[in-house]
């Protein structure tokens, strides 16, 4: 998984794009997000719920959702966007979670497909669209009681571990450098994110290790698992085969450049 950090701290900032046939894998960041399907069908997966998407639905993804997506037979337009762009949408869910699914976008299609032609310039402009677009999404979306949350929990936190993944980190030791209780870290972590402390590093730990399988560098399997974090070879091929469905001797024969 990966913490899109170019997705933080930015203020009118927008990025729109259309994309034919697009995969991406899990990913989170400090932005709210839209995905809307022009053509064809795919599948949105948001903090471990797999959304079918077809032509002429959105989804309307919040702060800090995992998500991944799979729409290699179709054309999506998605934006990204600083959160300070839609105050109003945070003003009205007033400490509620707002639950992902597919909205149909009705009469706003053509605005929706016009978003990756818009100037970041106009924020004004961009503001209205996106307003405009969460309007719909609430009136046809279902908001829940209250969750616990930290935003700038996950900020440091995952941050730290998308930096430090290939070292020897441990709950205790990351809820202790940054002030939290080891208790209350690990609930606030699978409270925002639907996963554990354990799941989230190997997340990072497997993917930086199938960038080691893939090159043309001939390291060793116990080379590769001590470069990605993982200290103990068992631990690593157990880890991998749950991730990708092989083991890393199998994923090297497949993809290996």
């Amino acid at each position: 998984m990966d913490y899109q950090n170019e997705n933080y701290g930015g203020e009118c900032d927008f990025r729109s794009n259309f994309h034919d046939g697009w995969t991406i894998g899990y990913n989170l960041h400090e932005y709210s997000e839209l995905l809307y399907c022009q053509r064809g069908a795919g599948t949105v997966t948001v903090n471990g719920q797999a959304i079918q998407l077809c032509a002429g639905q959105l989804v309307w993804i919040p702060p800090n959702y995992i998500h991944k997506y799979d729409f290699e037979d179709a054309a999506v337009v998605c934006a990204v966007f600083s959160n300070d762009l839609i105050p109003l949408f945070f003003k009205s869910l007033a400490g509620r979670y707002f639950c992902v699914s597919a909205i149909d976008a009705g009469p706003l299609a053509s605005v929706l497909e016009s978003l990756p032609h818009k100037s970041k310039e106009d924020y004004i402009g961009i503001s209205g669209y996106l307003n405009l677009i969460c309007s719909q999404v609430l009136k046809n979306s279902r908001l829940e009681g209250a969750r616990p949350t930290d935003g700038v929990l996950y900020q440091k936190v995952i941050s730290y571990i998308s930096s430090h993944y290939t070292e020897s980190i441990t709950l205790s030791g990351v809820a202790k450098l940054f002030g939290y209780n080891e208790k209350y870290l690990s609930h606030a972590l699978h409270e925002l994110t639907g996963i554990h402390f354990k799941q989230l590093l190997t997340f990072y730990r497997v993917n930086h290790a199938k960038k080691l399988l893939e090159s043309k560098d001939a390291d060793s399997m116990t080379a590769v698992a001590e470069k990605s974090g993982f200290f103990s070879i068992n631990t690593f091929n157990r880890s991998f085969k749950e991730r990708t469905g092989i083991t890393p001797s199998e994923y090297r024969r497949r993809f290996a450049n």
